[in-house]
C-alpha cells in the first residue's frame, strides 16, 4: 500500500476521533497498548523513550499518544506504529482487549511468532497490516469471520499452510496481499466472491500449486493481480478476459503453460503485462495488439512460436518490450518503428531472420534494442543514427555483413555496443571512438581489418575492449594505456605486429588481457607486473623474446598464465612463488632453461595444469613438487631432465602425465594414479625401469619389458576393476530385468497385465493439484506410450483430459518381503518437496498392493545421451548449458536440501531436456537421503549404471556424494567428446574415462579429445572446452576424497565463461518482485 493510501485511511479514522477526557488513571485500552513495549518497556519509568516517548503511562488516556486515535467514547480504534522496533516473540493476549479496533497497522515491527486465532475477535476491523515482520505458521480461518475488513497484508513473513478459503466470506475486501511467504496449496476459487477487491497479490510463495482458478475472473474490479514466483501451473483463464479494470497482471516464473489467452486483449485498462519466464507455448495473440495504455509487455523466457505480430505496433504506450528467449520466427515487423514512446526493444535469442527494419529508427525514445541470437542479415541501417537516446545495441550471434555505420557517432548515450559474431568487414570507424560513454565494445568473431586507431583513447568510458578473432593488423597503438577504466582487453587472433606497448601497465583496474596469436616481437614489457589486478594473462602464440618478467611474481590475483609458443629464454622466475591463486601456468613451447624451480611448487592453487613441456629445462626435479596436489594434468616432455621422478608419486590427483624425451632414471612409481598412465607417460628415458616396490628396478626384466609389463600392469588392474564392477552391476541389474519380466505374460501389453495388479482400492495422493483421476492415468499405461526404462521403472507418456501432459512412471514390482530398493520411498519422501529448475518436478503418486506409480512433468524434448547420439551439430553453448544445469541441480541435492540426497544414477539418461535445453535431473529410483535409518545397507547395495559407477563401489560399502560427483564427471566427459561412457564398437569397451586419460597421456594434442564437430570453433571456445575437460577429469580422480563437491564443480564451471553479461539474459525484469508478485 502507498503512504498516500495510508494517509487516507489514517485520516478517516482521525475525523471520527475526538479529544480524549481525562480520568485518574490510565484506561484499560491504554494498558493494553503498553503490552506491545513489553519487551522494551520499563514500567518504572515516566515513559517508553528507546521507542514510542509519547506512550507514557502515567496519562489518563492513550488517545493522544503517537500513532493512537479514539473514538467519542474514548476506546481506541486506530494503532498505528510501523517501522517500531517492539521486538515480540508473540502477540500480547491484552492486545485482544481491543474490541473497538477499526485500523491496526504494526507492519515492520519484529514481531514473530504465530497469528493467533484471537484476531477473530476485532469484529470491527477495517485494515489489518501485519506485514514485513517474522510471523510463521497458518493463516488463521477465524480471520474469515472479520466482515467489515476492507485492506488485509500479511506479506513479507514465513507464513505456511493453505490459504484458509474463509477469506472468501470478506465481501468488503478490496486489497488482499499474501506474497513473499512460505503459504503452500492451491489457491481457494471461492475467492472469486470477492467482488470488492482491488488488489490480490500472492506471489513469492515457492510453494503455492495448481491451477489458478477461473472463478477469479469474476472480479472485475481487479486492478492488480499477482501470482509471480510460485509453482503454479495450468493454463492462463480465458476467463480474465473479462477483468475488465485490470492494470497489471504479474504471472512470471512460474510452471504455467499453453498459450497466452486472446482475451487478455479485452483488458483494456492493461498497463503492465508480466508472463516472462513461464512454460508459455502458441503465438503471441495479435488481440494484444488492442491494449492502447499497456506500458510493459514482458514475455520473455517462454516457449512462444510463430511472427512477433505486427499489431503490437498499435500499443501507442507500449514502453518495454521484451519477448526475447523464445522460439519466435519471421521477420521483424517495420511497423513496430509507429512505436515513438517505446524505449526498450528485446527481441533476442529467438529465430528471427530477415533485415533489421530501417523503420526502427522512427522509435525516437528508444534506449534498448536487443537483436542478438536470431537469424538476422542484411546490413545495419545507417538510419541507426537517428536513435540519439541509444543506450544498448546487441546484435551478437547474426548473420549481419557490411561495414558497421559511422552513424554510430550519432548516438552520444550509447554505452553499450555489440556486434560479435557476424560477418562485419571493413574497419572500425572513428566516429565510434568519440562516443563519450561508451564503455563496451565489443566486435569478436567478425572479418574486421585496417588498425587500432589511437583515437580509441578518447573512449575514456571503456570498460571492456573486445576485438578478438578478427583482421587487425599493424601495431597495438600506445595510447590504449590511457584507458583508465579498462578491465577487459581481448586483442587475440588477429595480425597485430610489433611490441607490445609498456603503456598498457598504465590500466590499473585492468582484469583480463589477451593478445594470443598475433604477430608480437620484442620483449615483455616488466611494467605488466604492475598490473596487480590482472586475473587471467594469454600472450601465447607470438613472438616474444627475452626473459620472463620477475614483476609477474607481482600478479598476486592471477588464476590463468599462458605464455606458450614463443621465443622466450631464461629461467622461471623464483617470484612465481607469489602466485598463490594461480590454477593454470603454461610455458610450453620456448627455449626457458636452467632447473626447474623450486618456487613452482610452493604454487599449491595449480590445480588445472602445468605444462613446461619443449623447453631447455636441465636438473632434477624439485622435491617441492610433491606439493602439487591438486594438479591434473603436468607435462615436462621435451627437455633435458635427469634423475629420479619419485616426487611425482605424491601428486595423487594427476589425471595426465607426460615426462617424456628426458633422461630421468631409476624405478616408476607403482601408485594407483602411475598404473593408469601408458608407456606413453614415459618414452625416450631410456634409464627409466619398471619397480615392483616404486623403490628398485627390476632388474631381470629388459627395457622392453619393462614397457610391456607398465602396460600390462594397468591393463590388468583396470580389466580387474572393471570386471568386478561388470559383475556385480549386471547381476543387479539382470536380477531387476528379471523380475520385471516376470510380472508379464509373453505377449502381454503392460496394461493387460492380471487384473490383480489394478484393483481396488487406490491411495492417490497429488503434491500438487491434478486434473485427472486414478483411471485416467491407468489408462494411458500401454506399451505405445512407454517412453523409457530406468533401473527402477518404466516411464509413460500420459495424456490427461484436460490435454495436459505427464510423465508416469510405473516401478519394478518386487518380492513381498524385499524392499523395493529404496525406490518408492525415497522418491516420494525426497521428491515431494524438492523445488529446483533443474530437478524434474513430482507431482504426486498412486499406489495399490502390488502397483506404484510415481507422477512427474512431462519433458517435451528428450534426454542427454538421446541428443548426443542424435549426430546433431551441438554448439559449445549448448553443451556448457546443459553441463550447468545438470551441476546446479546435483549441487541442490547435496548441500541444499537437509538432509543431504545422493542421487546414486546420475548418468546421461536422466538429463532430461526441454525445447531450450535446460537440463532437468531424474530418476531418483535409488536416491538416498544420507541421514535415513538404513543409510548404510542401502548404500552397501550396487547403486547406478554401467559405466558411470564410481570404482569405490568395488572395495568399500562407505559410499558418498563423491559418488555422484565420479557420475556426473562421466557425464561431462560425454558431452564434451559425443562419446558413450562405454564405446563397445571400439577395441574392447573402453571407458570413456580410460580413453581421456590415454588420450592425454599421448602426444595428440588435448582437443582431440573434444568432439570433432567442437574443434573448429574460435581458439576462445576451444579454451572454455579444455578447461571443463580439466573440470571433469578433477571429478573422476580414482580417490574419492580428492573429487571436488558438487558446489565446487558448479563454481568452477561458471568461471569457465569470462564473467561477460554480454552473454547472459541482459533484459531483466524491469520490476520490482516484491510489489508486482
Amino acid at each position: 500500500m502507498t503512504t498516500l493510501s495510508y494517509f487516507f485511511i489514517i485520516f478517516f479514522f482521525l475525523l471520527s476521533s475526538l479529544s480524549p477526557r481525562r480520568v485518574n488513571s490510565l484506561s484499560s485500552d491504554g494498558k493494553a497498548l503498553l503490552s506491545l513495549l513489553k519487551a522494551t518497556y520499563d514500567p518504572y519509568a515516566k515513559s517508553s523513550s528507546f521507542v514510542l516517548p509519547s506512550w507514557n503511562a502515567s496519562t489518563s488516556t492513550p488517545c493522544s499518544w503517537q500513532g493512537i486515535s479514539c473514538s467519542p467514547q474514548q476506546r481506541v480504534i486506530s494503532v498505528s506504529i510501523p517501522n517500531t522496533f517492539l521486538n515480540l516473540s508473540s502477540f500480547p493476549f491484552e492486545l485482544f482487549s481491543l474490541t473497538s479496533l477499526q485500523l491496526l497497522n504494526l507492519s515492520s515491527t519484529n514481531i514473530s511468532g504465530s497469528i493467533p486465532s484471537s484476531f477473530g475477535l476485532f469484529t470491527h476491523l477495517r485494515l489489518l497490516d501485519l506485514s514485513s515482520n517474522s510471523l510463521s505458521g497458518p493463516v488463521p480461518s477465524e480471520l474469515g469471520g472479520l466482515t467489515s475488513l476492507q485492506f488485509l497484508f500479511l506479506n513479507s513473513n514465513r507464513l505456511s499452510g493453505r490459504i484458509p478459503y474463509q477469506l472468501a466470506n470478506l465481501s468488503s475486501l478490496e486489497i488482499l496481499c499474501l506474497q513473499d511467504n512460505l503459504l503452500n496449496g492451491s489457491i481457494p476459487k471461492d475467492l472469486g466472491s470477492l467482488v470488492s477487491l482491488q488488489q490480490l497479490r500472492i506471489g513469492g510463495n515457492p510453494e503455492l500449486s495448481g491451477e489458478i482458478p477461473a472463478e477469479l475472473g469474476m472480479l472485475t474490479n481487479l486492478t492488480t493481480f499477482g501470482v509471480a514466483a510460485t509453482g503454479l501451473s495450468g493454463v492462463i483463464p480465458h476467463t480474465f478476459g473479462n477483468l475488465i479494470s485490470l492494470q497489471t497482471l504479474a504471472v512470471y516464473d512460474t510452471e504455467v503453460f499453453g498459450s497466452i489467452p486472446p482475451e487478455l486483449g479485452m483488458c483494456s485498462e492493461l498497463r503492465n503485462l508480466y508472463l516472462h519466464m513461464n512454460k508459455l507455448t502458441g503465438p503471441i495473440p495479435r488481440q494484444l495488439g488492442k491494449l492502447k495504455k499497456i506500458n510493459s509487455l514482458l514475455l520473455w523466457g517462454n516457449l512462444l512460436t510463430g511472427p512477433v505480430p505486427a499489431e503490437l505496433s498499435n500499443c501507442s504506450s507500449l514502453v518495454v518490450l521484451d519477448v526475447s528467449a523464445n522460439d519466435l520466427s519471421g521477420e521483424i515487423p517495420g511497423d513496430l518503428g509507429k512505436l515513438e514512446v517505446l524505449e526498450q526493444l528485446h527481441l533476442s535469442d529467438n529465430a528471427l531472420s530477415g533485415a533489421i527494419p530501417m523503420q526502427l529508427s522512427n522509435c525516437s525514445s528508444l534506449t534498448a534494442l536487443q537483436l542478438d541470437k536470431n537469424l538476422l542479415s542484411g546490413t545495419i541501417p545507417e538510419q541507426v543514427g537517428e536513435l540519439r537516446h541509444l543506450q544498448i545495441f546487441l546484435l551478437w550471434e547474426n548473420s549481419v555483413s557490411g561495414t558497421i555505420p559511422a552513424a554510430f557517432g550519432n548516438c552520444t548515450e550509447l554505452y553499450s555496443l555489440d556486434l560479435s559474431r557476424n560477418n562485419l568487414t571493413g574497419s572500425i570507424p572513428e566516429e565510434i571512438f568519440s562516443l563519450k560513454k561508451l564503455s563496451r565494445l565489443l566486435l569478436l568473431g567478425n572479418s574486421l581489418t585496417g588498425r587500432l586507431s589511437p583515437s580509441v583513447a578518447k573512449c575514456q568510458s571503456l570498460v571492456r575492449l573486445r576485438l578478438g578473432e578478427n583482421q587487425f593488423s599493424g601495431p597495438i597503438p600506445e595510447e590504449i594505456g590511457q584507458l583508465q577504466n579498462l578491465v577487459f582487453l581481448d586483442l587475440y587472433m588477429n595480425h597485430f605486429s610489433g611490441e607490445l606497448p609498456s603503456e598498457i601497465a598504465n590500466i590499473t583496474v585492468l582484469e583480463l588481457l589477451d593478445v594470443h596469436n598475433n604477430y608480437l616481437t620484442g620483449e615483455i614489457p616488466s611494467s605488466l607486473g604492475e598490473l596487480v589486478n590482472l586475473e587471467q594473462l594469454d600472450l601465447s602464440k607470438n613472438s616474444f623474446t627475452g626473459e620472463i618478467p620477475w614483476s609477474f611474481g607481482n600478479l598476486s590475483y592471477l588464476n590463468k598464465l599462458i605464455l606458450r609458443d614463443n621465443l622466450l629464454t631464461g629461467p622461471i622466475p623464483k617470484s612465481f612463488s607469489n602466485l598463490q591463486k594461480l590454477t593454470l601456468l603454461d610455458l610450453s613451447s620456448n627455449s626457458l632453461s636452467g632447473a626447474i624451480s623450486p618456487e613452482i611448487g610452493y604454487m599449491t592453487s595449480l590445480t588445472i595444469s602445468l605444462d613446461l613441456s619443449s623447453n631447455r629445462f636441465t636438473g632434477e626435479l624439485p622435491e617441492t613438487l610433491s606439493g602439487l596436489t591438486l594438479l591434473q594434468s603436468l607435462d615436462i616432455s621435451h627437455n633435458m631432465l635427469s634423475g629420479r621422478i619419485t616426487t611425482l608419486s605424491l601428486l595423487t590427483s594427476l589425471a595426465t602425465l607426460n615426462i617424456s624425451y628426458n633422461n630421468f632414471s631409476g624405478p616408476i612409481p607403482v601408485t594407483p594414479s602411475f598404473r593408469t598412465l601408458t608407456s606413453n607417460s614415459f618414452l625416450e628415458n631410456s634409464l627409466l625401469c619398471e619397480s615392483i616396490d616404486g623403490f628398485t628396478c627390476s632388474a631381470h626384466i629388459t627395457r622392453r619389458n619393462r614397457l610391456k609389463s607398465s602396460k600390462s600392469i594397468s591393463l590388468v588392474a583396470v580389466i580387474l576393476t572393471s570386471v568386478a564392477i561388470t559383475v556385480v552391476a549386471t547381476w543387479y541389474l539382470v536380477t531387476r530385468k528379471y523380475r520385471y519380466e516376470s510380472e508379464k505374460s509373453p505377449g502381454m501389453s503392460v496394461s493387460a497385465i492380471g487384473a490383480e495388479d489394478f484393483t481396488y482400492p487406490w491411495t492417490f495422493i497429488p503434491f500438487q493439484k491434478l486434473n485427472c483421476t486414478v483411471d485416467n492415468i491407468l489408462d494411458c499405461l500401454k506399451d505405445e506410450n512407454i517412453i523409457g526404462k530406468g533401473c527402477s521403472g518404466v516411464v509413460y507418456r500420459a495424456e490427461m483430459p484436460n490435454g495436459e501432459l505427464i510423465a508416469v512412471k510405473k516401478l519394478w514390482k518386487t518380492k513381498k518381503d524385499e524392499e523395493p530398493v529404496d525406490s518408492f520411498a525415497a522418491e516420494i519422501q525426497i521428491l515431494g518437496h524438492i523445488r529446483h529448475r533443474n530437478i524434474v518436478k513430482l507431482l504426486g503418486y498412486c499406489s495399490n498392493k502390488s502397483v506404484k506409480l510415481l507422477l512427474y512433468n512431462y519433458i517435451s524434448n528428450s534426454n542427454l545421451q538421446q541428443l548426443l547420439q542424435s549426430n546433431r551439430n551441438l554448439d559449445w553453448e549448448i553443451r556448457y548449458k546443459i553441463a550447468v544445469g545438470s551441476a546446479q541441480g546435483l549441487a541442490y541435492l547435496h548441500h541444499d536440501c537437509v538432509p543431504a540426497i545422493l542421487h546414486r544414477d546420475v548418468k546421461c539418461n536422466n538429463i532430461l531436456l526441454d525445447s531450450k535445453f535446460e537440463a532437468y535431473l531424474a530418476d531418483f529410483g535409488l536416491a538416498k537421503l544420507m541421514n535415513s535409518p538404513n543409510y548404510h545397507q542401502a548404500m552397501s547395495r550396487v547403486a547406478g549404471s554401467y559405466g558411470y559407477i564410481a570404482p569405490e563401489y568395488g572395495y568399500t560399502v562407505n559410499i558418498t556424494e563423491k559418488s555422484d560427483v565420479y557420475s556426473y564427471g562421466v557425464v561431462l566427459l560425454e558431452i564434451l567428446s559425443g562419446r558413450s561412457a562405454i564405446e563397445p564398437q571400439i577395441g574392447d569397451g573402453q571407458h570413456i574415462v580410460e580413453w581421456v586419460k590415454k588420450k592425454m597421456g599421448s602426444f595428440e594434442p588435448a582437443v582431440t579429445i573434444l568432439d570433432s564437430k567442437l574443434q573448429s570453433l574460435p581458439d576462445q571456445m576451444v579454451q572454455e572446452m579444455l578447461q571443463t575437460l580439466g573440470i571433469a577429469m578433477f571429478c573422476v580422480n580414482s580417490s574419492p576424497t580428492e573429487r571436488p563437491t558438487m558446489k565446487e564443480v558448479v563454481t568452477l564451471l561458471m568461471e569457465v565463461k569470462n564473467p561477460t553479461e554480454e552473454f547472459g539474459k541482459t533484459s531483466q525484469p524491469l520490476i520490482n518482485q516484491s510489489t508486482q508478485s
